[in-house]
């Protein structure tokens, strides 16, 4: 029989967080523990309707056998803008949300404490808690999938913006835009986003990963397109690197899963565009990163997370 103390510390090491990652076409669920072990995950087709997200949570503590009394949080990952203090998502064009009081909706379903934040924010705390960036207080990841975003670690913190807009590079211009008079506008892919997200790269008639796995075998269309890619998210990532002087840019998103071909590419022309040392590497995590992040998020907003890669 357990004893008092015994019992205690049982309870501690059974306690999770849920960290759910709603994405423009699927949602991710991850449940995990303070240690950062993932005990159960799931994808499923995405919705916007809350109630629907409260069942694929339900069911994902039902089949991981876990019950409500022992997730101490549960954190979720938004693609969109979001007021994270306030727990409102401001806009979320893919799951056609504007202004949603969301954590106050989701805590309805819930008697724990609920945290939102924009998707790529919660991957890079996914990442600094156990993927690429462990350890690590200064960094970028930028994410490249059907859009492109990015999120911004700086002294060990989520930089926000004045309008909980920080990292927002899809909407980064090139000379050769300001001469095309062309320009960004909300509800429109970004200039950047144009030249290197997954739709862009798919407008050439093309799936983004069979385009790579062309390029591979040398077929000089997709040679041609691929070197066009790698030189504008080099420019991209050199003026990231050359303003904010992270130690690490970590690659995520879709479109990632790709890039192991041409990383060295990437990093060699990236040293050659700015004199700021960096680290160019490939998500640790891959789709999860969200999900994950949105566990750590969990767990550092009710205090039991330390900034060393794990939960106290």
């Amino acid at each position: 029989m357990l004893n008092a103390k015994n019992s205690q510390q049982a309870c501690a090491e059974e306690t999770y967080a849920v960290g759910v990652d709603i994405g423009g076409t699927k949602i991710i669920v991850v449940i995990a523990n303070q240690k950062g072990d993932i005990v159960y995950k799931e994808k499923v087709k995405t919705t916007g309707r809350l109630e629907k997200i409260y069942e694929h949570i339900m069911r994902s503590l039902s089949a991981a056998g876990i019950s409500q009394e022992q997730i101490v949080a549960i954190g979720f990952g938004v693609p969109g803008v979001t007021d994270s203090k306030e727990g409102i998502v401001i806009e979320a064009p893919a799951l056609s949300w504007s202004h949603v009081p969301f954590r106050d909706q989701m805590q309805q379903y819930f008697d724990k404490p609920v945290f939102v934040e924009n998707d790529v924010n919660c991957a890079a705390l996914g990442e600094r808690w156990i993927g690429s960036a462990r350890n690590s207080n200064d960094f970028v990841v930028v994410a490249i999938g059907t859009g492109v975003g990015s999120a911004i670690v700086a002294n060990g913190s989520l930089v926000q913006g004045s309008s909980h807009m920080a990292g927002e590079v899809a909407y980064l211009v090139s000379e050769q835009d300001v001469i095309d008079n062309e320009s960004n506008a909300f509800g429109r892919f970004g200039l950047f986003e144009k030249k290197i997200s997954g739709v862009a790269l798919a407008q050439h008639g093309i799936l983004p990963h069979i385009l790579f796995e062309q390029y591979t075998k040398r077929d000089e269309n997709a040679v041609s397109i691929i070197h066009r890619f790698v030189a504008d998210l080099s420019i991209g990532i050199a003026n990231i690197v050359s303003l904010l002087n992270p130690k690490k840019v970590i690659l995520g998103g879709g479109v990632s899963q790709s890039l192991h071909v041409v990383i060295d590419q990437i990093c060699t022309s990236v040293a050659n565009l700015t004199p700021v040392p960096t680290e160019i590497v490939l998500t640790a995590l891959g789709e999860e990163a969200g999900a994950v992040g949105a566990v750590a998020l969990a767990f550092e907003q009710i205090g039991v997370f330390n900034q060393q890669g794990g939960a106290a």
